[in-house]
C-alpha cells in the first residue's frame, strides 16, 4: 500500500507538516490519529499531546454525574467495533442494538443469554472498508517516550496490521475481541454469553484448551488486542490514567470471589461507560470489565526470568518462530532492557516503548502520576501475564495493570480467562 513516511520527534511537528504536504489524503478518507507521551511529565493529562490528524480532536470522557459518556470528536470514529453475535464457524450471525444486547438492531430478541447458541457474543473489529494500522515509535534517545499512532492505511513500513492476521499469516477484514468476562459451559467451551458466572481457578493451559475448544482461530485474549486497544484508550482519553477517564472499574470490594460480577451486568451501558466509586465495573469498546472484577489471562506476553518476551500473532508474522500460543515463552521475541525494577505490587513510572509493545520497567510511580496502574513481578520464574485487575485490587487497576508474578500453572479464584477470542476467519 502507498503512503507518506512519518518522522518520530518528541514535538510531532515533522508529522503534522508531512500530512499537511500530502494534500489529497484526507479527501480520499486516510487518517493518522496520534498521540506523544512525555516520561518527563507525570500528570497523566498533560503528558500527553496529540498528533497528526488528532490534532484540535476533543478527548472523549465519562461524565460520572450524570452517568453519561460523552464521546467528544470521537464518536464515529473508523476504528470503532459492532457488537454481534458471532458463529461458532466464524461468521456473524446479526449485529445487536449496542445500547440495548437484548436485541438485535432489529429490535427482536438476541440470544446474548442462550447457553445454547452455538455462538458467543463479540465485538467486531474493523468496519468492512478499513482495518487498523498501529504504530508505536520511541524517541530517539529516550524509549520511555513515544508517539503512538493508528490509521485506516499503512502509512508507512513501520504501520502494523497484526490484530488482522490469522495463523496462516495471511490478512482478514475483521477479529473479534470478547463482549463478557469468561465462563465454561457444560460442553467444556469457554464461552462469551450473558449472565454466567465467570470462570475462575483454573491453569492458563487449561483455559487456552477450553476456548481452543469452539473451534479454528479461537483463543484467549491476545497480548496484541490489548495493545492495540490500549493505544485507543489513551488517544481517546487524552490520558494514561484510565480510570480517571473512563471509570474505576469493579476495584474498591472485598477479596471475595462471591461478589465477583456476573456477565451482561452493563447489558444497557452502550460501548462505554464507567462510574468513580470501584462498585459496578467498567465497558470500554463494548467489553464488559476491561479491568477490575478479575486478572484476564493474556496469551502473547512472558516475563522469562526477567526478560519480556512477546508474541503479536498466532503466526509468524510478527517475527516470531513460534506457531500460535505457548506457556513458557518458546519461539517469542525478547525485548530487550525490559527488565522491571522498583516495588512488586507499585505504581508504574516507565514503560519501555519498542515497536513490538509497551512494557512496564519502572515501577515506582504512584495512584495519581504516571500511569496510575498496578504491576506485580518476579523476575525468578515464568510469568504468563495477567491484566486489568481484580475487585480488591482499589487503584491498581486499569488498562495497564499488569501481573508478571505468576507462572501458567497458578490456578487461583482471582483468575479468569478473557473468553475466545477469533482470529482471522471472515
Amino acid at each position: 500500500m502507498s503512503g507518506i513516511d512519518i518522522i518520530s520527534d518528541t514535538t510531532g511537528q515533522a508529522i503534522v507538516e508531512s500530512i499537511k504536504a500530502l494534500g489529497t489524503k484526507l479527501s480520499e478518507g486516510r487518517v493518522i490519529y496520534g498521540v506523544h507521551i512525555n516520561s518527563a511529565d507525570s500528570n497523566p493529562k498533560t503528558r500527553v499531546r496529540y498528533l497528526a490528524d488528532t490534532v484540535g480532536m476533543t478527548p472523549a470522557a465519562m461524565n460520572f454525574t450524570s452517568g453519561t459518556f460523552d464521546y467528544g470528536s470521537w464518536a464515529n470514529a473508523f476504528f470503532m467495533p459492532k457488537p454481534c453475535m458471532l458463529k461458532t464457524n466464524g461468521q456473524v450471525d446479526y449485529y445487536l442494538n449496542e445500547n440495548d444486547l437484548t436485541k438485535k438492531v432489529d429490535g427482536s430478541a438476541s440470544d446474548i443469554a442462550n447457553i445454547d447458541y452455538d455462538g458467543n457474543a463479540m465485538m467486531e473489529w474493523g468496519n468492512g472498508t478499513d482495518i487498523i494500522w498501529w504504530k508505536i515509535a520511541p524517541d530517539k534517545g529516550n524509549p520511555n517516550s513515544a508517539s503512538l499512532y493508528v490509521a485506516n492505511y499503512q502509512a508507512d513500513k513501520d504501520f502494523k496490521n497484526l490484530n488482522f492476521i490469522d495463523i496462516n499469516g495471511n490478512e482478514k477484514s475483521h477479529f473479534y475481541t470478547p463482549i463478557y468476562n469468561g465462563s465454561l459451559d457444560s460442553n467444556n467451551k469457554l464461552r462469551s454469553i450473558s449472565g454466567q458466572t465467570v470462570i475462575k481457578s483454573k491453569t492458563a493451559s487449561q483455559e487456552m484448551t477450553y476456548a481452543r475448544a469452539n473451534g479454528t482461530g479461537y483463543e484467549i485474549e491476545q497480548y496484541v488486542d490489548r495493545l492495540l486497544i490500549n493505544i485507543l484508550l489513551i488517544i481517546m482519553g487524552k490520558s494514561t490514567d484510565t480510570q480517571d477517564v473512563f471509570g474505576r472499574g469493579m476495584s474498591e470490594n472485598a477479596s471475595d470471589e462471591n461478589l465477583f460480577l456476573k456477565t451482561g451486568t452493563m447489558n444497557d451501558k452502550g460501548l462505554f461507560w464507567g462510574e468513580n466509586t470501584g462498585k459496578a465495573g467498567v465497558k470500554v469498546f463494548g467489553m464488559e470489565n476491561y479491568y477490575g472484577n478479575q486478572w484476564r489471562r493474556t496469551a502473547g506476553l512472558i516475563l522469562a526470568n526477567g526478560i519480556a518476551k512477546v508474541k503479536l500473532s498466532p503466526s509468524v508474522k510478527d517475527g516470531s518462530s513460534a506457531t500460535n500460543y505457548n506457556t513458557d515463552g518458546t519461539g517469542y521475541i525478547e525485548i530487550p532492557n525490559s527488565t522491571p525494577s522498583g516495588t512488586s505490587g507499585g505504581y508504574i513510572k516507565d514503560m519501555l516503548y519498542t515497536a513490538l509493545g509497551m512494557f512496564p520497567t519502572s515501577i515506582t510511580g504512584s495512584s495519581s502520576t504516571y500511569y496510575p496502574d498496578g504491576c506485580w513481578f518476579n523476575i525468578a520464574i515464568i510469568a504468563f501475564a495477567l491484566f486489568g485487575g481484580a475487585l480488591n485490587a482499589g487503584r491498581h487497576c486499569g488498562a495497564f495493570y499488569v501481573n508478571l508474578n505468576n507462572e501458567a500453572g497458578n490456578a487461583r479464584w482471582n483468575i479468569g480467562a478473557s473468553v475466545p477470542i477469533i482470529h482471522g476467519i471472515k
